[in-house]
């Protein structure tokens, strides 16, 4: 029943939320849509969060991908026992720099009081959603060795599977807890995607070029004066 929910279940309504409630916010209110800017309110440990951040987990994101549309040149590549202990140890080093960022990130809206009134309860859900995940991945890829090619030969059949509306559950129902974990929590953030500002990596902001400027105002307290 457990693997139904994390494999079936969860995976479709995340889809949902995502091809449903992603347009309707786009076309209801398109000024939430980008990421909203906190540097002017705090800007060292954004650039060193901010920065490991994307440079590690953008190439990892893209090696995932890459696998699902193009297994076939994979399996070519990571057929090569040097060539693929190559690119484990870069994925490895890749997600540990995405790890150190997102603390990092999560350190300075803990730390920081001017943060805190402009972060809201999605923030932190999806801030802890993303250190999970990225902290099972490392966890994996020390612990269970040859993750590329076992991902290429199990998690890629069960993903074109629910592509076709035919889960093959039994490609990933054995895995364990720690897979299932990382599984589930790659789902969640697909559905929470729609409704927080990660949303803003699904758009280039050309449009935004034709937008009128948005004046910002800083409000303090009344001095009696």
């Amino acid at each position: 029943m457990l693997n139904v929910f994390l494999f079936v279940v969860l995976p479709y309504v995340a889809l949902a939320l995502f091809l449903f409630v992603t347009p309707y916010r786009y076309f209801s209110n398109r000024l939430t849509w980008s990421a909203y800017s906190t540097q002017f309110l705090e800007q060292e440990k954004l650039y060193w969060g901010s920065n490991p951040w994307h440079y590690g987990i953008i190439p990892v994101l893209i090696a995932h991908l890459v696998s699902v549309i193009a297994p076939g040149p994979m399996r070519a590549i990571l057929g090569n026992q040097r060539v693929l202990i190559l690119l484990e140890d870069i994925g490895q080093g890749l997600a540990l720099l995405a790890l150190f960022g997102c603390l990092v990130l999560l350190i300075r809206r803990l730390r920081t009081p001017l943060l805190r009134p402009v972060t809201s309860a999605g923030d932190w859900v999806l801030l802890a959603l993303l250190i999970v995940e990225v902290a099972t991945g490392v966890y994996m890829g020390i612990f269970i060795r040859g993750g590329p090619l076992w991902y290429l030969y199990t998690a890629v059949p069960y993903f074109h599977s629910l592509l076709v509306f035919n889960p093959q559950i039994e490609f990933v129902a054995d895995f364990p807890l720690v897979f299932k974990l990382h599984a589930a929590g790659a789902f969640l953030i697909v559905a929470l995607l729609p409704f927080t500002k990660l949303v803003h990596l699904l758009f280039l902001p050309i449009a935004f070029l034709r937008d009128p400027p948005i004046l910002y105002r800083w409000r303090s307290p009344k001095t009696g004066e």
